[in-house]
C-alpha cells in the first residue's frame, strides 16, 4: 500500500492487469477509424457555416455550435474506445481540401467537442496549440515545440489529441504504449520497483506554476495508482529529474533503477506501437491509460510544409478516478493562464547536466 500527501492508502496491483486498456503489439488490433466522404464533407460544411456568421476562429464554441448528425455516432464510438477501450484512437480522413489552416483547426476543435472541454495547455492560456519546432524562436522551448525526440510519457490532462496538418520529411514516428503493459513488465522482471513508482516523485513545474504555488510540487506525483478497478499512470521523467534538482532530494539508486524499468519497458518493441502520423489523421489518446511519444524529425525545405501538429487537451467531468496528487498544478490539470509568462525550463541543460536522473536525451528504435 502506498501512502499518498493527501491521506489516501493506495492499493498496489499484486497480479497480473487485464482489460483492453491492458494490450501488446500482439493484440492492439487496429485502432483507426477512417471519416467517409459525407462525413468529412460536414464537418467542413459546419465549420465554413460558422466562419460565414463570423465565427472565424471556433476557439471557445461549444458542442452545439457544430451539427455533426453523421458524424456523432463514429465519434461517440471512439469517445467510448478511449475512455473505457484501449485508450486510444486513429481517426483518418479529416477535411483539407480547400480548407485553411484555419479552417482545419476549427474541424479539430468540433471534434474535440465531443470528448470533453479545452484546458490551458500553457501560460499564454492557448487552448488548442500547434506542434511545430519553434527552437529557433524560443530560448527554452517546451519539448513538444522542438524537433527533439521525445520519450513515452504522458502530459497533465486527461486527453490529449493531435491532427496533423503536415508531416515531417524524415521522422517524426508516434509511439504509443499500455500504461497496464508496462506495469505487468515491471511486476514480472522487478516486482520489487513498483514500490518506489507508487510512492511517486516531486515535479518541475516549468516556470509555469501559479502565483504562490511552489517552482515544484511539494506533494510527491504517483506513477501509478489503483482506483476503482483502474490502473491509471502519469509520467513525465525529466519533469521528475528536474523537480528532485531543484527541491535538493536526490534520486535514490533505487529510484533511478525504477525508472530506468519503466522506460526499458515502455520501448520495449513488444509494449509499443508506432505509426507515422498522415495529412488528415487525428490521435486521440487517454493520457492516463496510454503513454506517447515522438522520434526526432527533419523538415522539407519549404517552410510550408514544415511539420505541423494541431494539439488539444481535453477533459470531462467523471472522465477518471485519479488521486489529487495527479494534478501538478493546484487547480487540476492543464496549466494556469498567466499572460506575460512562459516555460523557462532548459530540457537540453538537464540532459546534459543530469544524464543519470533525466534518463538522458531520448532514444527510440524503429522495431
Amino acid at each position: 500500500m502506498a501512502q499518498l500527501e493527501s491521506g489516501i492508502v493506495m492499493p498496489e496491483a499484486t497480479t497480473e492487469l487485464r482489460g483492453p486498456a491492458t494490450w501488446v503489439r500482439a493484440t492492439v488490433g487496429d485502432p483507426s477509424l477512417p471519416l467517409t466522404p459525407a462525413m468529412r464533407a460536414e464537418l467542413a460544411a459546419a465549420v465554413r457555416k460558422l466562419a460565414a456568421a463570423g465565427h472565424a476562429n471556433a476557439t471557445g464554441l461549444d458542442r452545439a455550435s457544430f451539427a455533426l448528425p453523421m458524424l456523432d455516432p463514429l465519434l461517440a464510438r471512439a469517445r467510448e474506445e478511449v475512455k473505457s477501450g484501449r485508450g486510444f484512437v486513429l481517426l483518418s480522413g479529416l477535411p483539407l481540401e480547400d480548407l485553411s489552416l484555419e479552417e482545419f483547426t476549427a474541424c479539430v476543435w468540433a471534434i474535440g467537442t465531443r470528448f470533453g472541454h479545452a484546458l490551458s495547455q500553457n501560460a499564454q492560456g492557448q487552448l488548442i496549440t500547434s506542434v511545430i519546432d519553434a527552437s529557433g524562436e524560443d530560448a527554452t522551448p517546451r519539448m513538444y515545440r522542438s524537433n527533439l525526440e521525445l520519450r513515452l510519457h504522458s502530459d497533465i490532462t486527461a486527453m490529449i489529441a493531435l491532427a496533423c496538418w503536415q508531416p515531417a520529411a524524415t521522422g517524426g514516428l508516434s509511439y504509443l504504449a499500455s500504461a497496464g503493459a508496462i506495469h505487468n513488465t515491471i511486476l514480472n522482471t522487478r516486482a520489487e520497483l513498483l514500490a518506489p513508482l507508487y510512492r511517486g516523485y516531486h515535479y518541475h513545474r516549468l516556470g509555469e506554476e501559479a502565483p504562490g504555488e511552489e517552482p515544484t510540487t511539494p506533494y510527491r506525483v504517483p506513477v501509478f495508482t489503483l482506483r476503482s478497478g483502474q490502473l491509471s499512470c502519469r509520467y513525465q521523467r525529466a519533469g521528475i529529474a528536474g523537480g528532485h534538482k531543484a527541491r535538493g532530494v536526490p534520486l535514490t539508486d533505487t529510484d533511478i533503477a525504477a525508472l530506468d524499468a519503466f522506460d526499458a519497458a515502455a520501448r520495449a518493441p513488444e509494449n509499443r506501437i508506432e505509426f507515422g502520423m498522415q495529412r488528415g489523421d487525428m490521435l486521440i489518446v487517454n493520457n492516463y491509460a496510454v503513454l506517447h511519444a515522438r522520434t526526432g524529425f527533419t523538415q522539407f525545405p519549404e517552410p510550408e510544409r514544415a511539420r505541423r501538429l494541431v494539439r488539444l487537451w481535453l477533459d470531462e467531468a467523471g472522465f477518471r478516478d485519479v488521486p489529487p496528487e495527479f494534478n501538478l498544478m493546484r487547480d487540476g490539470n492543464g496549466v494556469p493562464p498567466q499572460p506575460g509568462r512562459e516555460c523557462t525550463y532548459d530540457f537540453k541543460a538537464l540532459y546534459a547536466d543530469d544524464p543519470r536522473a533525466s534518463g538522458g536525451v531520448p532514444k527510440l528504435e524503429t522495431a
